[in-house]
């Protein structure tokens, strides 16, 4: 399966491993044809009151043959009966509407998934509170551009800006190894409590590491402060001196245009030495991020910045690592993630994904099938009974 391109990478073995790494149980489904799998689905059971939830995140691999899908859900179904689910959650996640970065909408996609569900056995299901805020999505088309640098000049003007200026400072980005998905949790945690968004702890991260091995990516943007304030104060000093040579040549231009530098560096070397005295001489991480590699997109998941190290936009960095990572490898899409509706005031996250000019779309929501229909309605009516 992970050998497709158009698959997703929560139907993939390695999710599969990951989910019995943190308690889930896997199930995979296939509807073989000569020896060929021609439709497939990978199905993780969780735990809930009177017995289990079935769930298949992301997109499972339909055939565009009717009765091979027909064949694959009544199978999984039988099966899950047995195991004792209630009802099996398809998390469908395909793009249905696609916009610009005015909100204007510009496409519509696979406007059959109701009726090809419905055809199945599903009705529509609701979202969950965590996943309404992934209904949204932002993406980057990585084709038509003959080199990274053009890729990169396709960024808004001052995403690029930003990307130069914050490469000037001396930061490093660095693919962490296990031993450093603690430091990563910390710097996530940190912006999980500051922009109070919910967590994961460390087992999750080592299972991810441990499933994915190189299709994931933790990335750390680090700092010296010492070593970059000693090399800002040299830079300083440069400047000082052209100021001299350009007044012993009376060019009057040139020192206002060096005067503006000194200002910016000299204001930089404030920062910087108080950021020494406070770290001293070793590598601080700014900001990180976690990222899935996938033969058709690179998937931007979890990450965080140490709110004290905003100025540095070491964020921007990472983007650009991985964007260049993306196209060196040839992978043609990649996706953001989740962004808030157009009716949320807080677009923080969605302008700071704009810097690199892609676009929104939204995403299609989930399906469910009844297992178990007496003992889900009893459920449900038990469920009513405690709530009163």
């Amino acid at each position: 399966m992970a050998r497709r391109e158009d698959i997703h990478f929560q139907q993939t073995k390695a999710f599969g491993d990951l989910q019995a790494a943190i308690g889930h149980q896997p199930f995979y489904f296939a509807v073989k044809r000569n020896q060929v799998i021609v439709a497939a689905m990978l199905v993780t059971l969780a735990k809930v009151r009177f017995g289990y939830l079935a769930e298949a995140h992301g997109n499972p691999y339909y055939s565009k043959t009717a009765t091979d899908n027909t064949l694959l859900i009544s199978g999984a179904k039988a099966t899950l009966k047995k195991q004792g689910v209630l009802k099996l959650i398809v998390h469908s996640n395909q793009m249905i509407e696609q916009y610009d970065d005015n909100w204007e909408k510009v496409a519509v996609f696979n406007q059959e998934l109701d009726a090809f569900y419905g055809q199945l056995g599903f009705s529509k299901a609701s979202l969950s509170d965590f996943e309404k805020g992934f209904n949204f999505n932002y993406s980057k088309d990585l084709t038509g551009f003959e080199n990274f640098a053009k890729l990169e000049k396709s960024y808004k003007k001052n995403g690029l800006q930003t990307i130069k200026k914050a490469r000037k400072q001396g930061i490093k980005i660095y693919e962490a190894t296990y031993d450093e998905l603690a430091d990563f949790k910390k710097v996530v945690d940190e912006a999980g409590e500051r922009r109070q968004f919910s967590t994961r702890d460390l087992a999750y991260y080592q299972a991810v590491y441990q499933a994915f091995g190189d299709q994931v990516k933790f990335v750390l943007a680090k700092i010296n402060f010492k070593t970059e304030y000693e090399a800002n104060q040299l830079a300083l000093n440069d400047v000082y001196q052209e100021i001299e040579q350009a007044k012993a040549q009376n060019k009057k231009k040139s020192i206002d245009t060096l005067n503006q530098r000194v200002s910016r560096l000299d204001k930089f070397n404030v920062e910087l030495k108080r950021l020494a005295t406070t770290y001293g001489d070793r590598d601080v991480i700014l900001a990180a991020a976690q990222f899935f590699i996938m033969p058709n997109e690179v998937i931007y998941m979890f990450s965080g910045m140490y709110d004290d190290f905003r100025e540095f936009s070491a964020p921007f960095l990472i983007q650009d690592y991985m964007l260049n990572y993306a196209y060196n490898h040839q992978i043609n899409q990649y996706q953001f993630m989740g962004v808030n509706a157009p009716d949320n005031p807080d677009q923080g996250v969605l302008k700071f994904k704009q810097n690199f000019k892609g676009y929104i779309w939204q995403s299609s929501g989930n399906y469910e099938l009844v297992v178990k229909p007496m003992l889900n309605k009893m459920t449900k009516i038990l469920k009513l009974i405690i709530k009163r």
